[in-house]
């Protein structure tokens, strides 16, 4: 019969200076009363990740990217506008009863102009988000992690940036993404 083979001794209580063996310990076991290195991992592709906690909720961290469909529209207003309304520069079909989040934006004009993030659910428009690009900064892009809404059950259900010049007539650009998450 072989013999069995030694615990070598791997930690030091700090008080006593004796050598502490580590114990087999495997999910889900209470860790009163074992001296065990526990630690929660998850696998990354092929290799194994450590889990992170928020410091201050003690919740885990969830990735920001959700499953779900992403939509994307371009679009540009060769002439630009300048009239009192905001004219539509890109515009996505949404789909009704569908949750929607983390919209993104690319907006540019040589001009002074303002866009305008805008879901329309059925006819009553909701301004998200409003940005105005001029001299110094022609391009403007965010995406707006912050932002989920359900489109409505019933009519018209789109998601558009609208926009106009202030001054001067140049085009008005946009690409609009979002993500239909169910």
């Amino acid at each position: 019969m072989a013999d069995p083979r030694t615990s070598f001794m791997v930690l030091e209580d700090a008080v006593t200076q004796a050598g502490l063996m580590l114990h087999k310990v495997l999910e889900g076991d209470a860790l009163a009363a074992k001296n065990a290195l526990a630690a929660l991992v998850a696998k990354d592709g092929t290799n194994l990740a450590y889990l992170k906690l928020n410091p201050t909720s003690k919740a885990l961290y969830v990735d920001s990217e959700v499953p779900g469909t992403k939509k994307r529209a371009l679009g540009e207003l060769a002439a630009g506008s300048s009239t009192i309304v905001l004219v539509t520069g890109a515009n996505i079909v949404l789909t009704a009863s569908k949750v929607y989040t983390a919209p993104q934006i690319l907006v540019s004009c040589r001009r002074d102009a303002l866009f305008q993030l805008i879901w329309n659910d059925n006819g009553a428009e909701t301004i998200h988000a409003e940005v105005v690009v001029g001299s110094g900064q022609y391009t403007f892009s965010e995406l707006f992690s912050g932002i989920e809404f359900t489109a409505g059950a019933t009519g018209t259900q789109e998601l558009k940036i609208k926009a106009k010049n202030f001054e001067a007539l140049a085009s008005l650009r946009a690409m609009l993404t979002v993500k239909e998450i169910t």
